[in-house]
C-alpha cells in the first residue's frame, strides 16, 4: 500500500470513535478544490516519501487499547489493489473500519461490504449525476463509464446495511441550492454539506471559486424536507 500520510489518532474523522487515519497516495480524480494536493498529484507525491506499512501497524499493535478504529482515506484508496489485503490486517486487531471513497469501483466496494471487511463507508459525491458537471468538478477524464459506477456505489452503499454517510463539498459558483436538491434526491441517511479550502486547494490560484456563506447552507437545510434525509453542514 503506498501510504503518503498517518495521523496517529483523531477525533472527529469516525463518528463517536476514536481512530487512526490513513491517507493513500494516488487519485483517479482532478478534483480543483482537493485539499491534499501532494497524495494527488504524481509529481508532488514523487517528492514525498511512503510510509512504511510496518510503522503503521508497529503504532497500532502498541496502541490499540486507545483506538476504536482506523480511517482509511486518500487519495482514493480503492485504486490500490492491496487495500482488501491492507484492511484484513486491521480487522485482524479488532478495530473497526472506516472507508472514505469517490465511488468509482463498486465491485470493491460490494467486495468490501460482501466479507464485512468494513464498517463505515463514507462517499464523496462531487455535483448531480450528470457527466458535464461532474467533469467541472473532477477533470475533462471523467467518462460516463465512471458516472455509472458511482450511481452503482450510491445504492449498494444505502443498501449495505452498514453505517455510511454522503458528503458534498460545495464551491461558489459550480454549486446551487436547485444541484444539491437534486443530489439528495437520490440519497438517503446522513448527507454532509461541506465547505472548500481555496487557499489549500490543488488549483490555489483560481480565483473564479470562493466559499458560500455558512448562513446560506443552513437556509439550503432547512428547505430539503425529504423525510429519509438528515441535511448537515460541517466544515473539512
Amino acid at each position: 500500500m503506498k501510504i503518503g500520510g498517518f495521523l496517529k489518532q483523531s477525533f472527529i474523522d469516525y463518528p463517536g470513535n476514536i481512530a487512526s487515519v490513513i491517507f493513500t497516495s494516488g487519485c483517479n480524480f482532478r478534483c480543483f478544490y482537493c485539499h491534499n494536493p501532494d497524495l494527488v498529484l504524481p509529481e508532488r507525491i514523487q517528492e514525498n516519501q511512503f510510509i512504511e506499512e510496518s510503522e503503521i501497524f508497529d503504532y497500532l499493535l502498541k496502541n490499540k487499547s486507545f483506538l476504536d478504529a482506523v480511517v482509511i482515506t486518500g487519495g482514493e484508496p480503492t485504486i490500490h489493489q492491496d487495500l482488501p489485503e491492507f484492511i484484513k490486517k486491521i480487522k485482524g486487531l479488532n478495530l473497526l473500519v472506516k472507508l472514505d471513497t469517490n465511488g468509482t469501483d463498486p465491485d470493491l466496494v460490494k467486495s468490501l461490504i460482501n466479507r464485512e471487511m468494513v464498517d463505515y463507508i463514507a462517499m464523496d459525491v462531487k455535483s448531480t449525476f450528470e457527466i458535464n458537471k461532474y467533469k467541472s468538478i473532477v477533470g475533462e477524464q471523467f467518462n460516463s463509464k465512471e458516472l455509472d459506477r458511482i450511481k452503482e456505489s450510491v445504492n449498494l452503499i444505502i443498501n449495505s446495511g452498514i453505517k455510511f454517510e454522503f458528503r458534498t463539498t460545495l464551491v461558489k459558483p459550480f454549486h446551487s441550492f436547485e444541484e444539491i436538491e437534486e443530489i439528495s434526491s437520490h440519497l438517503s441517511g446522513n448527507y454532509y454539506l461541506q465547505q472548500c479550502r481555496p487557499l489549500n486547494s490543488l488549483n490555489h490560484c483560481n480565483k473564479n471559486f470562493r466559499q458560500f456563506k455558512a448562513q446560506e447552507i443552513e437556509e439550503w437545510r432547512s428547505k430539503i424536507t425529504k423525510k429519509e434525509i438528515n441535511i448537515n453542514y460541517r466544515t473539512i
